[in-house]
């Protein structure tokens, strides 16, 4: 009777095990999504030291040189806008993932010599995981 029991409770727990590996894989496929959009709408929305934070070293002097380029008349352009950023694609690698996403109501800076105007751009964003297993952006292409 005992051995039924072990049995059962091996059976419990090994199901628990099952589930709890699967909760955590699900979570790890969707942190890539998640990392990618909060840094896009942090950096559409001018917030630097929070995209900075999100950031691999070398992107992190892009943004500082960005902060730093930002004029008044830019701000005053998106002052009534609120940047919306939706993901479009995740396509993850191990330890590397690409982030497709779109924002609306983002400043656009695309032609030289003519002011910025509002409207909507695709980005691709490209995340690696640290030394500390957190993802981190190393890469930001206007596609």
């Amino acid at each position: 009777m005992r051995q039924i029991q072990y049995k059962m409770q091996a059976r419990h727990i090994l199901l628990l095990l099952l589930g709890l590996s699967f909760l955590s894989a699900c979570r790890e496929e969707t942190e890539p999504e998640r990392v990618a959009e909060t840094f896009l709408s942090a950096y559409v929305d001018f917030r630097f030291s929070d995209a900075e934070s999100l950031s691999a070293e070398g992107v992190q002097g892009i943004l500082q040189w960005r902060a730093s380029q930002l004029t008044q008349a830019e701000l005053e352009m998106v002052a009534d806008e609120e940047p919306q950023v939706e993901t479009c694609e995740v396509e993850s690698y191990g330890d590397s993932a690409v982030v497709d996403l779109e924002a609306r109501n983002v400043l656009l800076l695309d032609s030289i010599g003519l002011p910025g105007h509002v409207g909507e751009q695709r980005y691709r964003v490209v995340l690696k995981k640290n030394e500390d297993r957190n993802w981190k952006v190393t890469a930001l292409v206007e596609l």
